[in-house]
């Protein structure tokens, strides 16, 4: 996903900034978005405007767009 400084390894609850739904990440490299195999080009997008996660629908929806060939 995009890099975010976390200050602890406890998982938290995040609104995501594209949808308003709460979710858990994990903030580890057990968290569930390292299952994700995220397109460069999304990591640029959510970095760019985002400084948190993003849900796990939003996250793989943008990631659907990608290889269909659309951008974020």
């Amino acid at each position: 996903m995009t890099t975010i400084e976390h200050n602890s390894g406890a998982p938290r609850t995040v609104t995501c900034p594209m949808c308003g739904h709460s979710f858990t990440c994990g903030l580890s490299s057990t968290c569930w978005c390292v299952t994700r195999k995220v397109p460069a080009e999304v990591k640029e997008y959510l970095a760019e405007r985002y400084t948190t996660c993003v849900c796990i629908e939003c996250l793989d929806k943008l990631i659907e767009k990608v290889g269909a060939g659309e951008s974020c």
